[in-house]
């Protein structure tokens, strides 16, 4: 990492559902820190769960976008930035940080404790998990936390 080599990601793509955009290993491993001798199986398996999670979540979000035209996720109008919407940078951001927070266990089992201080904590873990939430609860139109009576 610091010896001046580009780190050697795998460039591996995720088929998401048709609606969602696609994914890729070598995003995920980038944006997210993530050491490149974590095995592959391993960080495409936390991948491909984060998604059916996320996806399973937003089902009524990707109902409604469909509803009013739109087949694609990369189709709904809204802020862009270098081609990517905000609609679709937020779903990405969801998926990587649950699959993030899935993988904290093995940046022990590597021997990455003492070159990562705390990336495997708990608390590092529910920090991943409420910026999920956070997202998806702004994907669907919520506001970050609601108050019910009881």
């Amino acid at each position: 990492m610091f010896s001046g080599k580009p780190l050697d990601y795998q460039d591996e793509p995720l088929t998401n559902n048709g609606f969602w955009p696609d994914l890729n290993l070598k995003d995920f491993q980038a944006q997210r820190s993530l050491p490149p001798d974590i095995d592959a199986d391993t960080i495409s398996q936390a991948l491909l769960a984060a998604v059916a999670e996320v996806n399973a979540e937003l089902e009524n979000v990707e109902a409604i976008w469909k509803a009013k035209g739109h087949t694609l996720a990369a189709d709904v109008p809204g802020v862009k930035m270098g081609g990517l919407n905000s609609l679709c940078a937020q779903y990405m951001k969801a998926v990587f940080a649950k699959a993030k927070a899935d993988l904290l266990g093995e940046f022990a089992t590597i021997g990455r404790r003492e070159a990562h201080p705390g990336q495997e904590s708990q608390e590092t873990r529910a920090g991943l998990l409420a910026e999920a939430s956070v997202v998806i609860r702004r994907m669907k139109g919520l506001k970050r936390a609601t108050v019910k009576k009881v």
